[in-house]
């Protein structure tokens, strides 16, 4: 079943911003964030700078069962009063919010559906103990299977959420002999663009930790570029020309980070010392690497040399230095960020198997 659907409309601009817009439509046909509001005219003519504002995208969110206010508001971090204001007729008794009512939601987290799963309760489970396994809470596992109390039961068949489509994706064989089921196609959302780049398909696992570090970054560094999203994996996976790889949909290309003059809109531009940043990439690396669900990453030697000395400055230790780098050791030394032809102008990251794929090798 699936939980969750939201159709995206366009972004949202302030009624004053609008009103001075009277011959522009609303494109919907190719969404994208913005972060900055054009100047607006003063009385003496002179244009008052545009104040910074949080990258926003509109969407209609329709309620679907297990729902409520609290939940909506948390899952796409926006607070409970603001979802009341933007929905004020639909949200006049939120004790009975209606399955099929349509809300309006202001988000920078782009909403995805989101399916029942079902975990049967292994001897020696608790609440507590499963919630964490699941990335959920207790008091969410309570309200999904209408739990009064935490005793449970070996063998007990348990409701949780995840995110995704109807039919849950699955990594088969390895990233370089493997193939991609049901695949998910990476959603639209602020801060980042693929272009019209058409393989752009992963596991859900592998959608999920890239939404969920873009958005760690962005909160972080709200002036930041926009990130650019290269190649992950076709539909079904298989064979994704050039490329060796990308065939299990564990893997995807990020654009480095560069210095302002530098910056690339969608493109993936060939990166040394000169243009690189090297703050704003590693802070991005460091995003995918806290999640622990890293399995390697392919950067150019030379630009490796570019972080390692970044890293050096902000007084990393030599022995965390040498998990992560192969610099200055060489090319065939171990290390977590490894060097591999033709990673000049983008940054390769391999996710885990996910967990439920049996059939996934790393």
């Amino acid at each position: 079943m699936q939980i969750g659907r939201a159709r995206w409309m366009c972004p949202c601009w302030l009624p004053a911003v609008m009103a001075l817009l009277v011959a522009a439509p609303c494109a919907s046909a190719s969404p994208g964030p913005f972060a900055f509001l054009p100047g607006i005219s003063s009385g003496n003519g002179k244009k008052k700078p545009a104040k910074p504002r949080k990258e926003e995208f509109f969407y209609e969110y329709e309620v679907q069962e297990g729902d409520s206010l609290s939940l909506i508001a948390k899952r796409y971090d926006v607070s409970i009063n603001r979802l009341k204001r933007w929905n004020r007729k639909a949200t006049s008794n939120p004790k009975s919010l209606k399955i099929g009512t349509k809300l309006k939601i202001y988000t920078d987290i782009p909403i995805r559906q989101k399916r029942k799963a079902y975990y049967v309760v292994q001897k020696g489970d608790s609440l507590s103990r499963i919630s964490k396994k699941l990335n959920t809470t207790r008091s969410r596992l309570r309200e999904w299977n209408g739990l009064k109390r935490d005793r449970l039961v070996p063998g007990q068949k348990l409701v949780y959420v995840v995110p995704g489509p109807e039919k849950p994706s699955e990594s088969i064989g390895r990233p370089s002999s493997g193939r991609l089921v049901n695949g998910e196609k990476m959603p639209a959302g602020p801060g980042y663009s693929s272009g019209s780049r058409p393989n752009v398909y992963a596991t859900n696992d592998t959608i999920t930790l890239l939404i969920q570090c873009f958005g760690q970054f962005r909160r972080k560094h709200p002036d930041a570029p926009m990130l650019v999203v290269g190649n992950m994996s076709r539909p079904d996976g298989g064979k994704l020309s050039p490329h060796k790889s990308h065939q299990s949909g564990r893997d995807v290309d990020l654009g480095y980070l560069h210095k302002e003059k530098f910056q690339p809109v969608t493109s993936m531009l060939s990166t040394d010392g000169s243009n690189l940043d090297p703050k704003l990439t590693w802070a991005l690396l460091e995003s995918f690497l806290a999640t622990n669900k890293v399995k390697a990453i392919f950067i150019d030697y030379e630009i490796q040399k570019s972080l390692y000395e970044y890293l050096v400055k902000r007084k990393y230790s030599k022995r965390k230095l040498e998990k992560l780098f192969q610099y200055p050791r060489g090319r065939g030394s171990e290390a977590l960020i490894k060097h591999v032809k033709g990673h000049h102008h983008h940054i390769h990251i391999r996710f885990v198997c996910p967990a439920s794929d049996s059939r996934c090798e790393d």
